[in-house]
């Protein structure tokens, strides 16, 4: 009896931080601007965890119309500076620089809402893939991940082996919780959905 009270009492405990934790969810849109037309999206870090092997494994996670969505995506750490003395430092590509992969329905209910705003047709299952990007720094300095904002271009598929060619820009800011996903063209947007979605 006293187990079933506890587990009780977790269940209730466990709904109300994690209640109290999506209310502090970031709108998936909110940075985005209309006279430019870009969608751009944005994310609240919810965990941060540094993994053995360098990289940074980010949870994220917005509010779109009621919903939670997110998506898990892990960076490489200490990527070098892509911009020296104001000039592109072509060898600081990191190859597989970044991750991304799904956390379940929450990232379900993420690829339908992309699919929305890019104009696709509606997908409703993410890749149980793991996508790696190669990662270009946009950045004068070593990109220190916990210590500020910093930008980086990916690409995937880059010699265009599955057609799913595509570019797009990831700006991680571990220091104010966030993570913006931001559009580089809209020639990509078909792609981009393929290659986030189950069914390719």
């Amino acid at each position: 009896m006293e187990i079933k009270k506890l587990i009780l009492i977790m269940g209730i405990l466990s709904s109300i931080f994690g209640c109290s934790q999506n209310n502090n969810l970031i709108e998936l849109t909110s940075k985005q601007n209309a006279e430019e037309g870009w969608q751009d999206l944005i994310f609240s870090i919810t965990k941060k965890e540094k993994l053995d092997n360098g990289f940074w494994s980010l949870t994220c996670k917005a509010k779109y119309e009621n919903q939670i969505v997110g998506l898990k995506i892990n960076i490489a750490d200490g990527i070098p500076a892509g911009i020296v003395n104001e000039e592109i430092d072509n060898t600081s590509f990191a190859s597989k620089g970044v991750e991304i992969h799904s956390i379940g329905k929450e990232s379900d209910k993420l690829i339908e809402v992309i699919s929305k705003l890019y104009g696709q047709p509606k997908s409703s299952k993410f890749t149980s893939e793991k996508l790696t990007f190669t990662a270009f720094p946009l950045n004068k300095e070593k990109a220190i991940l916990e210590n500020g904002r910093f930008h980086f271009k990916l690409f995937f598929d880059e010699n265009d082996e599955r057609n799913l060619y595509a570019e797009i820009f990831i700006n991680p800011d571990l220091k104010n919780g966030t993570v913006e996903l931001n559009e580089k063209d809209e020639e990509y947007r078909m792609n981009i959905v393929k290659l986030l979605s189950e069914n390719k």
